[in-house]
């Protein structure tokens, strides 16, 4: 079972077996965040494993935690971001041109990143907008896209002064994401759930509930709905936090697609929707590997450019 050695700080991670980035590599010596220039960030999916964080997760939900992992790595080494800043991501999305349900062990991909827009700030990234191609064996399997915003944290605690901790929430562990479910011809309704032992959207205090526990009940809402065997495309759009302490209901219907099923999810809380989930399922061919490692090895690296060195996130 293969553990990264990578910093688990540049991902927002405190538990190491939970981080599943490997490398950062810049393409030539003094590389910035700008459309002209591709990074690309190595990470490994355990996937069908007995792993302690992600034992059970499926290849589309993990591979989407990594997305967000590499991002938030390549915001810290590339883009000059301290440690301790705040990252909001206002979107996150991944659509699958091959199917990866079937593939098992530890499963070496990459991310390459095209910045589409880069904003700094006394040399700081603060937002950063971007595309990336996903590839496993030098095969693409997949489009993904993102657009974070890193905040000082002095203007983060301002922003969230209101908010309850999750020292003073009480910790829930309810059995599923989503309680309650009442089901019409195309439509559902739910009451979301969270568990707090959830060691892959709680792996450390937060206040809210992030973006990746709304993605699970999309996805969730989306098998339910359609009864498809797999989603193979998540588009996630935030406008606001998921509050710990106030009731959110999962309210998702079917849509109209071209081939395959889609529908669109809203999380609602309070007088609206604070996030804006697509799911799709689109008839894709597996994924099929070059020469896949042996189980419970580690892989072998993936040819990469200059290393950039991570002893420290550039300045």
């Amino acid at each position: 079972m293969h553990r990264s050695s990578f910093d688990q700080r540049y991902v927002h991670k405190l538990d190491p077996w939970a981080v599943l980035v490997t490398d950062v590599h810049a393409p030539h010596e003094g590389a910035t965040l700008d459309p002209q220039t591709t990074w690309t960030v190595g990470v490994t999916l355990p996937l069908g494993t007995e792993h302690p964080v992600y034992a059970q997760q499926s290849a589309v939900l993990l591979a989407l935690e990594a997305f967000r992992q590499a991002g938030t790595a390549l915001a810290h080494v590339a883009g000059g971001v301290p440690l301790g800043h705040a990252f909001v991501a206002t979107r996150v999305a991944m659509r699958w041109t091959a199917d990866p349900s079937a593939l098992t062990g530890d499963v070496p991909a990459r991310f390459a990143f095209r910045t589409l827009h880069a904003e700094h700030r006394r040399g700081t990234l603060v937002q950063h907008q971007f595309d990336a191609t996903v590839t496993i064996d030098d095969v693409v399997v997949a489009h993904a896209s993102g657009d974070l915003q890193c905040v000082d944290p002095r203007v983060h605690a301002r922003l969230r002064s209101g908010a309850a901790t999750w020292q003073d929430v009480e910790q829930r562990h309810d059995p599923s994401v989503l309680l309650d479910v009442r089901t019409t011809p195309g439509a559902l309704d739910a009451t979301l759930g969270w568990d707090a032992d959830d060691r892959m959207t709680f792996d450390h205090g937060v206040d809210h509930l992030p973006a990746m526990h709304l993605a699970r009940a999309a996805v969730t809402a989306h098998l339910l709905l359609t009864a498809a065997p797999v989603v193979t495309a998540v588009d996630i759009r935030c406008t606001r936090y998921v509050e710990l302490t106030d009731a959110a209901t999962v309210q998702a219907e079917r849509e109209p697609v071209e081939a395959g099923s889609g529908t669109r999810t809203r999380i609602v809380q309070g007088d609206g929707a604070a996030a804006v989930i697509v799911c799709g399922t689109e008839p894709v061919d597996p994924v099929r590997r070059a020469c896949a490692p042996a189980a419970n090895l580690a892989p072998t690296p993936s040819p990469a450019p200059t290393p950039h060195h991570l002893g420290t996130p550039a300045a």
